[in-house]
């Protein structure tokens, strides 16, 4: 197809029938075999058959705040609030229901659909807020968490591998562990008390040309997200305590110890080691070439013949006339 001008591309669709060939204007029809018989259903007949509901948000009932889990939460909230030009009288009903569900610490459980897919909610009260300064952290409204359905929920006694008691921590290590927290607890503690340098430094700049200063000479920024190494520093020795509680003060040792024997290789590398350094020494006795020259090499028996092998790392499987010509070929013979 080539185009001959910018004009809108448009489309047309026509239905032909494949027996006369006339143009179907009808609405298509399918069937479905039940009982031996043909059932026709229109494309508006089977749009309706596959949704599921007209209703998007339904309650169902309400229970204790204490009943909802911070795990229940697998994806993020949605906001709800009343649209009053959509539904009249949606402010004062949803008031309502929000201000008795702070006062009596309820959720709602309720029904979200959609045409093709539909799953429990639940709607929890979010009371209104404000900082110190008077500022509103928080509006009021609902927040529709989704709720999980029962395959999203892994109980982890049931993949516990082990059938033995779960080990619990001594005395001793709780109290090393406490210690630890309180030194690396960071107190009121806030993402916004951290400026961003990167921010802080287009301010200072726009300042600088609005003000007609010299860029070159901005103030220093200071770049609160770096690590505190000094601070961290300060918590080595809680945390070696720890890890001497929970595993031992010699642990580093033996760490190294372990890493040391891996690093040299097991017990049969050693003994495949020593063998093929033995037999390099006495490999040393023989003059290969000669006795290869002379025919007596054949006369050697295949323990000796075997010595040569494991110095050259050949393989030394086979019997003795194998090993005979596999020496030959290495030797070039």
């Amino acid at each position: 197809m080539i185009l001959k001008s910018d004009e809108l591309l448009q489309t047309d669709r026509s239905y032909i029938c494949s027996d006369t060939g006339a143009i179907m204007y009808e609405p298509l029809k399918r069937f479905e075999e039940y009982q031996g018989k043909r059932v026709v259903f229109t494309l508006d007949e089977v749009s309706q058959i596959k949704t599921l509901t007209d209703v998007q948000l339904r309650l169902l009932g309400f229970k204790p705040l204490d009943c909802l889990q911070h795990y229940h939460n697998l994806r993020p909230p949605t906001f709800i609030y009343p649209d009053e030009e959509a539904v009249k009288g949606s402010t004062c009903a949803f008031i309502a229901l929000y201000r008795a569900m702070l006062r009596l610490k309820k959720y709602a459980v309720a029904f979200h659909g959609t045409r093709t897919s539909s799953q429990l909610v639940a709607l929890v009260p979010q009371e209104e807020m404000f900082d110190e300064d008077g500022n509103q952290k928080q509006t009021n409204g609902m927040n529709m968490i989704y709720l999980p359905y029962a395959d999203d929920i892994r109980p982890a006694e049931k993949y516990h591998i082990s059938t033995s008691p779960v080990p619990k921590a001594s005395d001793e290590q709780v109290q090393k562990a406490a210690a630890l927290m309180r030194r690396i607890h960071l107190k009121d503690f806030s993402v916004l008390s951290i400026p961003d340098p990167a921010l802080q430094r287009h301010y200072a700049t726009l300042q600088a040309v609005a003000l007609d200063q010299d860029e070159d000479n901005l103030p220093e920024i200071k770049d609160d997200t770096i690590p505190d190494v000094d601070g961290i520093a300060k918590a080595d020795s809680h945390a070696k305590a720890f890890k001497d509680a929970v595993y031992g003060a010699n642990h580093d040792e033996d760490e190294a110890e372990a890493a040391a024997a891996k690093a040299r290789g097991s017990v049969a590398t050693q003994k495949r080691k020593a063998a093929a350094d033995l037999a390099v020494t006495e490999a040393q006795e023989y003059n290969w070439a000669q006795l290869a020259d002379t025919g007596k090499l054949k006369e050697l028996t295949a323990e000796q013949l075997k010595i040569y092998l494991r110095a050259n790392k050949l393989p030394v499987a086979g019997k003795k006339d194998v090993l005979l010509n596999r020496i030959l070929t290495h030797l070039g013979k």
